[in-house]
This record gives structure tokens, sequence and C-alpha cells, in this order.
């Protein structure tokens, strides 16, 4: 019988970007304060803060975000620096890139991403 770590396991795939979300394009890059009521795409760059208490945060693979960031979801393709607090879920796909601290309820991550920091899940967070 083949251990735990011997079962092969599918990949866990990425949730998709709705198509009504908020976009700050690949050539926005700004800084500062981010606070939205919908969801939000991130494809350029932004340092500073993203409030999204009741929505969900997407970083595009073209993104770099140096930022804390407090969402329902978060699902990072891109490279983050900071700490991400969500509600929900935190999903780091392949070919992310995150420094920081993580406080979810569930976090994914899948092979090839690159994380640094600690995570914290938190149960009814």
């Amino acid at each position: 019988m083949p251990r735990p770590d011997e079962i092969p396991h599918p990949p866990e795939t990425a949730p998709s970007i709705p198509s009504g979300a908020a976009r700050l394009g690949p050539s926005c890059s700004t800084s500062g304060e981010l606070q939205a009521k919908e969801d939000v795409v991130i494809q350029g760059g932004f340092k500073g803060r993203i409030l999204l208490p009741a929505n969900s945060l997407y970083i595009d693979k073209t993104a770099e975000i140096e930022a804390d960031v407090t969402a329902v979801q978060v699902v990072v393709f891109g490279k983050v620096t900071g700490n991400i607090q969500a509600a929900g879920r935190v999903f780091l796909a392949a070919e992310s890139r995150m420094k920081g601290d993580l406080s979810a309820a569930r976090v994914s991550i899948q092979d090839g991403a690159r994380f640094q920091g600690h995570i914290k899940i938190e149960s009814g967070a």
C-alpha cells in the first residue's frame, strides 16, 4: 500500500477571473490605498494597501505588488511582497512569487510557486 505522500493528487485549478471585475491594466503603476466594493484585477504595479473586505483580488502574472492585502479571496499569478489576510482562500499559482505572511481560512499553493513567509490558517476567518 502506498504512503499518503506517494499518492498522486490532481493539481488544483485556479479560480477564474470574473469578466466584470475592475482592472488596473498592465501599463498602470500606482501607490496608496485601494478600496473597492467589487472584485479587482491588478495587471500592473501597485504599492501601498489594498482593502476589499467583501470581494476578491486577482493578481495577474504581469503584476508586481508591494502591499498588505485584506480581501475575501486572493488569487496570485504574479509577484507579491507584503502580507495577505483573506476571510476565505488564498491561491498561489505555479508561476507566482510571494514574500510575506498569509492568514486565511484556506491556502492553496501549486507546485512551482515560490513562497517565503508564514501561513496561519484561521478557522472561521
